[in-house]
């Protein structure tokens, strides 16, 4: 069982100490053989701009990878992925969610329109042709969104540990706002924000996500340290806990036709592979596969057998 995690913000809230914040990464590639650059991105609801931050490495048809949502994300999630499948002949994106990585982080309350409103514009102005989408957990769940209401951007999908269904589906409602604008308070949001960077916190988040301590290399730590502690960090984790992010899916998952690829670790989690019955039951055809020993990211802790099986269905799909 997933460990609640409001019963130990009190307890993460005294391990709170005053940080330093750190500068964003620099313009050298995370990913291995990839090139690093930005694209403008304009809010259609606000006109603000901003600035996506990506990677590309490859040549041919478009894979574009969109890593999970959760403090300290960033697309260094697909680096023992993105390689692979640029080198087996495709051209291959991954970027920085907004509040994210090198992305901008606006100290504004982020909604599930502004981040799928950002992946479909990098779809349109960058990538310029339909690609195969590989997202994960929430991020699956607004590239489900994206597929089902512009299928001309999307040629197939695979989704690891999608929620949706029976999480991260509130609807978005007044209750949204008024949390938001209690955890961005100062008297919540700022120790609250130091609580995050505890290293009783971070190692306790990390656990739900990986499956044990031997998947928390030291190079998972420090990016997953380094992007909590970049400036405005805390803006999208306070509209990702109070839910301004969630995507409900039960009438878009069944809407969309594309090839669809499903993936989940055995290892019990936030969203676990039993959220699969749902996904499965509305679309038969899709193929499902579950790693063992991999909790939220089989895709970095089963990295072989994960660009096996999307380089497998790429193939099946005619990609």
């Amino acid at each position: 069982m997933r460990r609640p995690v409001l019963l130990i913000l009190p307890l993460l809230l005294l391990l709170a100490s005053c940080v330093p914040a750190l500068d964003a990464e620099g313009p050298e590639a995370i990913i291995p053989g990839a090139r690093f650059a930005t694209a403008p991105f304009v809010d259609p609801a606000s006109g603000a701009t901003y600035e996506t931050g990506f990677e590309a490495v490859g040549r041919g048809a478009p894979v574009v990878m969109v890593h999970g949502i959760g403090g300290g994300s960033s697309l260094f999630q697909y680096r023992l992925n993105a390689p692979a499948v640029a080198d087996a002949g495709y051209a291959v994106y991954a970027l920085d969610l907004l509040g994210f990585g090198r992305s901008s982080r606006p100290a504004i309350r982020s909604t599930q329109d502004l981040l799928v409103a950002q992946v479909t514009s990098f779809l349109e102005d960058v990538v310029r042709e339909p690609a195969v989408v590989v997202a994960n957990g929430l991020a699956a769940a607004h590239a489900i969104r994206i597929a089902a209401e512009r299928p001309d951007l999307v040629a197939g999908l695979v989704l690891i540990a999608p929620t949706g269904y029976r999480s991260l589906n509130r609807p978005q409602d007044a209750d949204r706002v008024r949390t938001y604008e209690l955890l961005a308070s100062p008297a919540v949001g700022v120790p609250f924000a130091a609580a995050l960077l505890s290293p009783a916190a971070q190692e306790f988040f990390l656990l739900d996500a990986y499956q044990d301590r031997e998947s928390l290399t030291p190079e998972v730590r420090a990016s997953y340290d380094r992007n909590l502690r970049v400036a405005d960090a805390r803006w999208i984790v306070f509209s990702f806990v109070s839910g301004n992010l969630d995507q409900d899916v039960s009438e878009l998952w069944p809407a969309t036709t594309q090839e669809s690829l499903l993936v989940w670790g055995s290892a019990p989690g936030f969203s676990s592979y039993e959220d699969a019955e749902d996904f499965v039951l509305a679309r038969p055809d899709a193929q499902l596969l579950i790693l063992r020993d991999a909790a939220l990211l089989p895709n970095e802790e089963r990295a072989d057998t994960f660009n096996g099986a999307v380089l497998d269905f790429l193939q099946r799909i005619g990609w």
